[in-house]
């Protein structure tokens, strides 16, 4: 099984749930067999964009839980930080870690100041 296929699986399944739906429902919404959408909540299958694109939008899942599902952090911020790190080697996390400590402690000094 493919990461890739449990995060979608995953999240169709939970969004599914949320909504109430059986997934007859959601196959009939999407033009699809409810053994299709079985076999994703199942991690069984490797669906093609246009299926991709349609439970996405009908579901309104939130793409980065599918493709990025390491980054299962709520806040966008600290998601889209984790998106970026993923992309560097460990020279550059290497070179980038100072300036964030730095920054971190600045930005906590700040928020201290501001407390008082």
């Amino acid at each position: 099984m493919a990461d890739y296929s449990k995060a979608l699986g995953d999240c169709v399944h939970k969004r599914r749930k949320q909504l109430g739906w059986t997934q007859a429902q959601l196959a009939e919404k999407i033009g699809v067999t409810e053994q299709t959408v079985r076999k994703i909540e199942h991690y069984h299958a490797n669906p093609q964009m246009d299926i991709l694109f349609e439970l996405v939008r009908c579901l309104q899942i939130d793409p980065y839980a599918i493709f990025y599902p390491q980054t299962s952090v709520d806040a966008p911020a600290t998601r889209k930080m984790s998106i970026l790190l993923a992309d560097v080697d460990n020279a550059e996390v290497e070179e980038l870690l100072p300036i964030v400590q730095a920054s971190l402690k600045l930005l906590k000094a700040a928020k201290e100041n501001t407390e008082k």
